[in-house]
């Protein structure tokens, strides 16, 4: 599927959900021209947020998770801004809503290495208890899960990215515009899920250097 051809599907989809489009978009990236990551690397990724998410609920935790991340070594996978947010003596509340959004990047990881079968319209925010359920339990050790993960075609992800890409910028539109967000769609899940996306592609080699743009 070329590149244009991909936007137009997109587009009929959109259409059809009875949301605006925008035919000025430029084109994400061929097939040919896009890296995805390794299935193990978004394994780790998940993990860390996963972690991160349960210390914006429990920050007693925090030095137990510090240490179990350096046992799994998953430290050195850490962002600068991660390691710095741990590194604080108390979390801001800004800082736990932050790291909870993360579930639904999370959720988006998940379905690129096929634990989740199937990305719902982002009307709703994920359960975090599901994403718990897919993963080991709490500080259990990670290799089978990090080295067994599997990654879906690069033509599904590109897909997912397209349709992220361009419902994120019906939603940018209609709240500068002052309209109500089109078909219920929630800005923070799609915020969140083109975040994630854009990291699957390497739209930036670093996790805090990742933009959204559309």
């Amino acid at each position: 599927m070329t590149q244009q051809e991909r936007a137009n599907r997109t587009e009929k989809i959109l259409r059809e959900l009875n949301i605006p489009i925008n035919p000025s978009l430029p084109l994400i990236e061929d097939e040919s021209e896009i890296h995805i990551r390794k299935a193990s690397d978004i394994a780790k990724r998940i993990l860390i947020l996963t972690y991160l998410n349960i210390i914006a609920d429990d920050e007693v935790a925090k030095q137990e998770i510090i240490e179990f991340l350096k046992n799994e070594s998953l430290w050195d996978f850490l962002s600068g801004e991660e390691k710095s947010l741990l590194a604080k003596e108390k979390l801001t509340t800004k800082d736990k809503i932050n790291l909870s959004w993360r579930s639904e990047a999370v959720w988006t990881l998940l379905w690129a290495i096929k634990k989740v079968d199937i990305l719902q319209l982002p009307t709703e925010e994920c359960n975090v208890a599901d994403i718990l359920n897919l993963q080991p339990s709490f500080f259990e050790p990670t290799n089978e899960v990090i080295y067994t993960a599997h990654i879906r075609e690069s033509s599904e992800i590109l897909d997912m990215s397209d349709f992220i890409y361009r419902l994120h910028w019906a939603v940018r539109d209609s709240d500068f515009k002052g309209q109500d967000i089109p078909n219920g769609m929630n800005a923070g899940v799609i915020y969140e899920r083109h975040y994630a996306i854009n990291w699957i592609t390497c739209y930036e080699d670093d996790w805090d250097e990742i933009t959204t743009d559309t």
